[in-house]
């Protein structure tokens, strides 16, 4: 299945940015946890209120949690510094210019284009 599928595929399962990041993350790790798929519902829409997006908070935990030395080196402020300058922040209402309408057509491709990224970054086969 492509990443696009699997994205909607997640979607469709009632997930939301956050936790699409993460189930892409553990799948991937072949791993399951609930609770963290769970508890990555706290980033939906920005913290539900347009603020930090759920897509980087997740992608960054994601990278701790394959590999959490990595991560809190350099990983971390590539992935951070990649999702600035190709998104124009790091909060919803700053990515989305303000129009929760923007969702439509920003956060798919910001889900697929970060999940690719972190995949780079922790040098995982596609």
């Amino acid at each position: 299945m492509e990443l696009d599928e699997k994205i909607f595929d997640l979607k469709l399962k009632g997930y939301c940015c956050s936790q699409i990041i993460m189930g892409l993350g553990l799948a991937r790790l072949e791993r399951e946890n609930a609770d963290l798929i769970a508890a990555m519902g706290a980033f939906c829409n920005g913290l539900e209120e347009g603020k930090l997006c759920g897509t980087l908070a997740a992608a960054v935990s994601l990278l701790f949690v394959a590999d959490a030395r990595a991560a809190g080196s350099e990983l971390r402020m590539s992935l951070m510094d990649w999702f600035y300058d190709r998104f124009g922040g790091y909060d919803c209402e700053e990515i989305l210019q303000g129009n929760e309408m923007n969702k439509i057509a920003v956060c798919p491709g910001m889900i697929a284009e970060t999940y690719a990224m972190v995949c780079d970054l922790l040098e995982w086969a596609p």
